[in-house]
Protein backbone atom coordinates (compact mmCIF):
# COMPACT_ATOMS: atom_id res chain seq x y z
CA UNK A 1 0.00 0.00 0.00
CA UNK A 2 2.93 2.46 0.55
CA UNK A 3 4.02 2.56 -3.07
CA UNK A 4 0.23 3.34 -3.88
CA UNK A 5 0.51 6.04 -1.42
CA UNK A 6 3.72 8.12 -2.37
CA UNK A 7 2.37 7.97 -6.45
CA UNK A 8 -0.89 9.53 -5.26
CA UNK A 9 0.54 11.96 -3.08
CA UNK A 10 3.88 13.00 -5.76
CA UNK A 11 0.45 13.38 -8.52
CA UNK A 12 -1.31 15.75 -5.86
CA UNK A 13 1.91 17.93 -5.89
CA UNK A 14 2.68 17.70 -9.34
CA UNK A 15 -1.40 19.16 -10.29
CA UNK A 16 -0.56 21.64 -7.98
CA UNK A 17 2.43 23.00 -8.88
CA UNK A 18 1.14 22.49 -12.52
CA UNK A 19 -2.23 24.31 -11.77
CA UNK A 20 0.04 27.19 -9.99
CA UNK A 21 2.80 27.71 -13.12
CA UNK A 22 -0.60 27.17 -15.11
CA UNK A 23 -1.61 30.57 -14.02
CA UNK A 24 1.69 32.32 -15.20
CA UNK A 25 3.29 33.27 -19.15
CA UNK A 26 6.78 31.93 -20.43
CA UNK A 27 8.40 34.76 -18.49
CA UNK A 28 7.61 33.91 -15.59
CA UNK A 29 4.70 36.90 -15.26
CA UNK A 30 1.53 35.53 -13.59
CA UNK A 31 -1.10 36.60 -16.19
CA UNK A 32 -4.67 34.20 -16.51
CA UNK A 33 -5.77 33.49 -12.11
CA UNK A 34 -6.73 37.13 -11.54
CA UNK A 35 -6.00 39.67 -14.26
CA UNK A 36 -6.83 38.16 -17.34
CA UNK A 37 -4.92 37.89 -20.46
CA UNK A 38 -1.10 40.15 -20.22
CA UNK A 39 -1.27 43.01 -21.87
CA UNK A 40 2.08 44.06 -24.00
CA UNK A 41 3.62 46.83 -22.05
CA UNK A 42 4.08 50.04 -23.86
CA UNK A 43 7.34 51.75 -24.74
CA UNK A 44 7.57 54.39 -22.28
CA UNK A 45 10.36 56.08 -21.04
CA UNK A 46 12.19 54.50 -18.31
CA UNK A 47 14.56 57.41 -17.30
CA UNK A 48 15.63 57.70 -14.10
CA UNK A 49 12.86 58.01 -11.54
CA UNK A 50 14.10 61.80 -10.43
CA UNK A 51 14.93 64.49 -12.03
CA UNK A 52 17.18 63.75 -13.80
CA UNK A 53 20.31 63.07 -11.51
CA UNK A 54 23.63 62.43 -13.47
CA UNK A 55 24.93 59.36 -12.73
CA UNK A 56 21.93 57.51 -12.23
CA UNK A 57 21.31 54.83 -15.36
CA UNK A 58 18.04 53.05 -14.98
CA UNK A 59 16.66 49.88 -16.48
CA UNK A 60 13.48 47.60 -15.38
CA UNK A 61 13.16 45.15 -13.29
CA UNK A 62 13.44 41.53 -14.06
CA UNK A 63 10.07 40.86 -12.84
CA UNK A 64 10.14 36.41 -13.26
CA UNK A 65 11.58 37.13 -9.71
CA UNK A 66 8.33 37.75 -8.06
CA UNK A 67 6.90 33.85 -8.12
CA UNK A 68 3.51 35.35 -8.37
CA UNK A 69 2.01 38.65 -10.03
CA UNK A 70 -0.38 39.82 -12.33
CA UNK A 71 1.20 42.26 -14.78
CA UNK A 72 -0.39 44.84 -16.66
CA UNK A 73 -3.39 45.33 -15.81
CA UNK A 74 -5.78 47.89 -16.92
CA UNK A 75 -7.09 49.71 -14.27
CA UNK A 76 -9.19 51.90 -16.73
CA UNK A 77 -11.30 50.85 -19.74
CA UNK A 78 -9.44 52.45 -22.33
CA UNK A 79 -6.31 50.55 -24.44
CA UNK A 80 -3.78 53.76 -22.97
CA UNK A 81 -1.12 51.82 -21.79
CA UNK A 82 -0.46 54.41 -19.61
CA UNK A 83 -3.82 52.80 -17.05
CA UNK A 84 -1.48 49.84 -16.77
CA UNK A 85 -0.57 48.48 -12.94
CA UNK A 86 1.21 45.18 -11.73
CA UNK A 87 0.13 43.46 -8.48
CA UNK A 88 2.97 41.74 -7.15
CA UNK A 89 2.11 39.36 -4.20
CA UNK A 90 3.91 38.77 -1.17
CA UNK A 91 6.31 35.94 -0.87
CA UNK A 92 4.34 35.40 2.99
CA UNK A 93 1.01 35.45 4.30
CA UNK A 94 -2.36 34.66 3.69
CA UNK A 95 -4.80 36.16 1.13
CA UNK A 96 -6.27 38.81 1.47
CA UNK A 97 -2.76 40.63 1.75
CA UNK A 98 -2.27 43.98 2.92
CA UNK A 99 -1.67 45.92 0.20
CA UNK A 100 1.03 49.06 -0.83
CA UNK A 101 0.93 50.87 -3.89
CA UNK A 102 3.38 52.26 -5.26
CA UNK A 103 3.92 55.39 -8.21
CA UNK A 104 7.19 56.00 -9.88
CA UNK A 105 9.33 59.25 -10.08
CA UNK A 106 10.84 60.68 -13.27
CA UNK A 107 9.82 64.26 -12.98
CA UNK A 108 6.54 63.98 -14.96
CA UNK A 109 8.43 63.25 -17.84
CA UNK A 110 9.54 59.62 -17.82
CA UNK A 111 9.50 56.28 -15.42
CA UNK A 112 7.50 53.01 -15.07
CA UNK A 113 5.92 50.99 -13.09
CA UNK A 114 9.08 48.37 -13.26
CA UNK A 115 11.65 51.24 -13.50
CA UNK A 116 14.92 49.62 -11.61
CA UNK A 117 14.50 52.34 -9.20
CA UNK A 118 11.40 51.00 -7.47
CA UNK A 119 13.45 47.73 -6.37
CA UNK A 120 14.01 49.08 -3.27
CA UNK A 121 10.53 49.23 -2.09
CA UNK A 122 9.35 46.00 -4.14
CA UNK A 123 11.37 44.34 -1.20
CA UNK A 124 8.13 44.80 0.86
CA UNK A 125 7.06 41.42 -0.75
CA UNK A 126 9.40 39.80 1.59
CA UNK A 127 7.54 41.21 4.54
CA UNK A 128 4.14 40.29 4.52
CA UNK A 129 2.92 43.14 1.94
CA UNK A 130 1.18 42.70 -1.90
CA UNK A 131 2.77 45.90 -3.71
CA UNK A 132 0.90 47.32 -6.69
CA UNK A 133 2.91 49.68 -8.93
CA UNK A 134 1.12 51.71 -11.11
CA UNK A 135 1.55 53.83 -14.41
CA UNK A 136 0.18 57.08 -15.15
CA UNK A 137 -0.25 59.46 -18.01
CA UNK A 138 2.92 61.57 -18.27
CA UNK A 139 3.97 64.99 -19.95
CA UNK A 140 3.45 65.44 -23.35
CA UNK A 141 0.20 62.94 -23.16
CA UNK A 142 -1.46 64.93 -20.41
CA UNK A 143 -1.46 68.25 -18.31
CA UNK A 144 -2.11 68.46 -14.60
CA UNK A 145 -4.31 66.96 -13.23
CA UNK A 146 -4.46 64.31 -15.34
CA UNK A 147 -2.09 62.00 -13.40
CA UNK A 148 -4.22 62.43 -10.24
CA UNK A 149 -7.13 61.53 -11.78
CA UNK A 150 -5.20 58.58 -13.02
CA UNK A 151 -3.86 58.08 -8.99
CA UNK A 152 -7.51 57.86 -7.65
CA UNK A 153 -8.83 55.91 -11.00
CA UNK A 154 -6.17 53.55 -9.86
CA UNK A 155 -7.39 53.20 -6.02
CA UNK A 156 -11.06 53.18 -6.69
CA UNK A 157 -10.18 50.07 -9.52
CA UNK A 158 -8.49 47.82 -6.99
CA UNK A 159 -11.00 48.41 -4.39
CA UNK A 160 -13.98 47.47 -6.68
CA UNK A 161 -11.51 43.88 -7.55
CA UNK A 162 -10.41 43.30 -4.25
CA UNK A 163 -12.07 39.87 -4.01
CA UNK A 164 -10.83 39.11 -7.64
CA UNK A 165 -6.85 39.95 -6.89
CA UNK A 166 -7.14 38.85 -3.13
CA UNK A 167 -6.09 41.97 -1.55
CA UNK A 168 -7.07 43.51 1.99
CA UNK A 169 -8.15 47.07 0.32
CA UNK A 170 -9.85 48.63 3.87
CA UNK A 171 -6.66 49.93 4.42
CA UNK A 172 -4.13 51.37 1.52
CA UNK A 173 -0.57 52.89 2.08
CA UNK A 174 0.86 54.75 -1.09
CA UNK A 175 4.33 55.20 -1.17
CA UNK A 176 5.99 57.34 -3.84
CA UNK A 177 9.61 58.53 -5.17
CA UNK A 178 10.14 62.27 -5.81
CA UNK A 179 7.51 63.53 -8.47
CA UNK A 180 5.55 59.87 -7.19
CA UNK A 181 5.52 61.01 -3.97
CA UNK A 182 4.26 63.97 -4.98
CA UNK A 183 1.55 62.51 -7.08
CA UNK A 184 0.68 60.06 -3.30
CA UNK A 185 1.08 63.43 -0.98
CA UNK A 186 -2.12 64.48 -3.43
CA UNK A 187 -3.77 61.76 -2.57
CA UNK A 188 -3.76 61.96 0.96
CA UNK A 189 -4.42 66.02 0.84
CA UNK A 190 -7.49 65.34 -1.46
CA UNK A 191 -8.92 62.28 0.59
CA UNK A 192 -12.42 62.36 0.14
CA UNK A 193 -12.43 65.67 -2.13
CA UNK A 194 -15.28 64.99 -5.06
CA UNK A 195 -13.81 68.30 -7.02
CA UNK A 196 -9.97 65.91 -7.70
CA UNK A 197 -12.07 63.43 -9.09
CA UNK A 198 -12.84 62.02 -12.44
CA UNK A 199 -15.40 58.90 -11.83
CA UNK A 200 -15.74 59.14 -15.80
CA UNK A 201 -12.99 57.01 -15.45
CA UNK A 202 -14.23 53.85 -13.54
CA UNK A 203 -15.42 52.91 -10.28
CA UNK A 204 -17.65 56.02 -9.56
CA UNK A 205 -19.25 53.93 -6.18
CA UNK A 206 -15.47 53.53 -4.46
CA UNK A 207 -13.56 55.52 -2.34
CA UNK A 208 -9.78 56.95 -3.58
CA UNK A 209 -8.76 57.70 0.00
CA UNK A 210 -5.79 56.51 0.98
CA UNK A 211 -5.18 55.94 5.30
CA UNK A 212 -1.03 56.24 5.09
CA UNK A 213 1.90 57.51 2.82
CA UNK A 214 5.36 57.27 2.52
CA UNK A 215 7.14 59.66 1.04
CA UNK A 216 10.74 59.96 -0.21
CA UNK A 217 12.32 63.07 -1.66
CA UNK A 218 8.88 64.34 -2.68
CA UNK A 219 7.28 67.49 -3.91
CA UNK A 220 5.17 68.97 -1.75
CA UNK A 221 5.03 72.71 -3.04
CA UNK A 222 5.84 73.35 -6.74
CA UNK A 223 6.64 77.03 -6.03
CA UNK A 224 9.53 76.54 -4.29
CA UNK A 225 11.56 74.00 -6.09
CA UNK A 226 15.56 74.79 -7.40
CA UNK A 227 15.85 76.24 -10.16
CA UNK A 228 16.14 73.17 -12.18
CA UNK A 229 13.13 71.68 -10.76
CA UNK A 230 10.75 74.97 -11.75
CA UNK A 231 11.76 74.21 -15.31
CA UNK A 232 10.82 70.97 -15.22
CA UNK A 233 7.23 71.57 -13.29
CA UNK A 234 6.73 74.60 -15.82
CA UNK A 235 6.83 72.14 -18.52
CA UNK A 236 4.40 70.18 -17.06
CA UNK A 237 1.87 72.19 -16.00
CA UNK A 238 1.77 74.76 -18.40
CA UNK A 239 2.38 77.72 -16.87
CA UNK A 240 4.89 79.47 -14.50
CA UNK A 241 4.73 78.18 -10.92
CA UNK A 242 6.02 80.88 -9.27
CA UNK A 243 3.70 83.58 -10.87
CA UNK A 244 0.99 83.73 -8.35
CA UNK A 245 -0.99 81.42 -10.35
CA UNK A 246 -3.85 79.83 -8.50
CA UNK A 247 -3.18 76.34 -10.07
CA UNK A 248 0.10 76.36 -8.26
CA UNK A 249 -1.75 75.85 -4.62
CA UNK A 250 -3.96 73.21 -6.19
CA UNK A 251 -1.26 71.58 -7.32
CA UNK A 252 0.77 71.70 -4.17
CA UNK A 253 -0.10 69.09 -1.56
CA UNK A 254 1.02 71.70 1.22
CA UNK A 255 -1.83 74.27 0.10
CA UNK A 256 -4.74 71.33 0.89
CA UNK A 257 -3.58 70.06 4.16
CA UNK A 258 -6.91 69.54 5.97
CA UNK A 259 -7.67 67.85 9.14
CA UNK A 260 -8.91 64.88 7.05
CA UNK A 261 -5.38 64.24 5.98
CA UNK A 262 -3.57 60.48 7.26
CA UNK A 263 -0.41 60.12 8.67
CA UNK A 264 2.28 60.40 6.54
CA UNK A 265 6.25 59.86 6.63
CA UNK A 266 9.15 61.92 4.82
CA UNK A 267 12.18 60.94 3.89
CA UNK A 268 14.39 63.13 2.54
CA UNK A 269 18.18 63.70 1.76
CA UNK A 270 19.76 67.22 3.77
CA UNK A 271 22.00 67.43 0.18
CA UNK A 272 19.10 67.68 -2.61
CA UNK A 273 19.65 70.16 -4.87
CA UNK A 274 16.28 69.61 -6.85
CA UNK A 275 13.60 69.24 -4.14
CA UNK A 276 14.96 71.03 -0.99
CA UNK A 277 14.28 69.28 1.79
CA UNK A 278 13.45 72.04 3.92
CA UNK A 279 9.63 70.96 1.40
CA UNK A 280 9.21 68.09 3.88
CA UNK A 281 10.21 69.76 6.72
CA UNK A 282 7.54 72.98 6.69
CA UNK A 283 5.37 69.76 5.19
CA UNK A 284 5.62 67.90 8.57
CA UNK A 285 5.14 71.42 10.53
CA UNK A 286 2.07 71.87 8.15
CA UNK A 287 0.19 68.59 8.75
CA UNK A 288 0.70 68.42 12.66
CA UNK A 289 -0.30 72.08 13.32
CA UNK A 290 -3.71 71.56 10.76
CA UNK A 291 -4.31 68.66 12.39
CA UNK A 292 -3.63 68.66 15.73
CA UNK A 293 -1.85 65.69 16.14
CA UNK A 294 1.47 64.48 15.78
CA UNK A 295 0.68 62.25 12.16
CA UNK A 296 3.47 63.43 9.89
CA UNK A 297 6.91 61.92 10.45
CA UNK A 298 10.16 63.35 9.30
CA UNK A 299 13.55 61.27 8.54
CA UNK A 300 16.10 63.38 7.37
CA UNK A 301 18.89 61.59 5.66
CA UNK A 302 22.65 63.40 6.56
CA UNK A 303 24.38 64.29 3.21
CA UNK A 304 22.01 62.30 0.95
CA UNK A 305 20.94 64.72 -2.44
CA UNK A 306 18.55 63.61 -4.84
CA UNK A 307 17.47 60.05 -5.10
CA UNK A 308 20.11 58.89 -3.41
CA UNK A 309 21.66 55.22 -2.52
CA UNK A 310 21.74 56.25 1.07
CA UNK A 311 17.87 56.46 0.95
CA UNK A 312 17.27 53.24 -1.15
CA UNK A 313 19.36 50.82 1.86
CA UNK A 314 17.94 47.74 3.10
CA UNK A 315 18.05 49.04 6.13
CA UNK A 316 16.37 52.38 5.85
CA UNK A 317 13.61 50.28 3.54
CA UNK A 318 13.16 47.83 6.75
CA UNK A 319 13.01 51.17 8.98
CA UNK A 320 10.17 53.12 6.91
CA UNK A 321 7.91 49.75 6.81
CA UNK A 322 7.76 50.06 10.69
CA UNK A 323 5.67 53.13 9.83
CA UNK A 324 3.57 51.16 7.40
CA UNK A 325 3.31 48.02 9.84
CA UNK A 326 1.43 50.53 12.21
CA UNK A 327 -0.77 51.39 9.81
CA UNK A 328 -1.86 47.90 8.09
CA UNK A 329 -1.29 45.14 10.95
CA UNK A 330 -1.74 47.49 14.00
CA UNK A 331 2.24 47.63 14.35
CA UNK A 332 2.25 43.48 14.59
CA UNK A 333 3.49 42.43 11.49
CA UNK A 334 4.21 38.88 11.65
CA UNK A 335 5.94 38.46 8.17
CA UNK A 336 9.04 40.42 8.96
CA UNK A 337 12.15 39.23 8.97
CA UNK A 338 15.65 39.78 7.36
CA UNK A 339 15.02 37.45 3.86
CA UNK A 340 15.45 40.12 0.90
CA UNK A 341 15.74 40.00 -3.17
CA UNK A 342 18.76 40.10 -4.77
CA UNK A 343 17.56 42.07 -7.84
CA UNK A 344 18.43 41.35 -11.19
CA UNK A 345 17.85 44.42 -13.69
CA UNK A 346 16.91 44.14 -18.11
CA UNK A 347 18.65 47.31 -19.39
Amino acid sequence: MKPAFYFKATVIILIFFGSLYSCRNGSGKKSGEAGGEAQSEAVRGTGADNFTVPGHEEGTIDMSLFPTAVLNVHYVADDNQSHLLDIIYPFYGRPPFKTIVLFHGGGWTSGDKQSASLAPLLQATTQGYAVVSVNYRLAGEVAWPGPLHDAKAAIRFLRANSDKYRIDTEKIVVWGLSSGAHLATMLAATNDSPGFEDLSMGNPGMSSSVQGVVSWYGVSDITTLSDEGTKVVNRFMGFDVRSGDNRSSEASPAGLITKKFPPILLVHGSDDQIIPYGQSVEMQKKINETTGSDIAELKIIEGAGHDDPDIKTTENMADNLNFVDRILYDGSNPHRGTNYITFRFIK
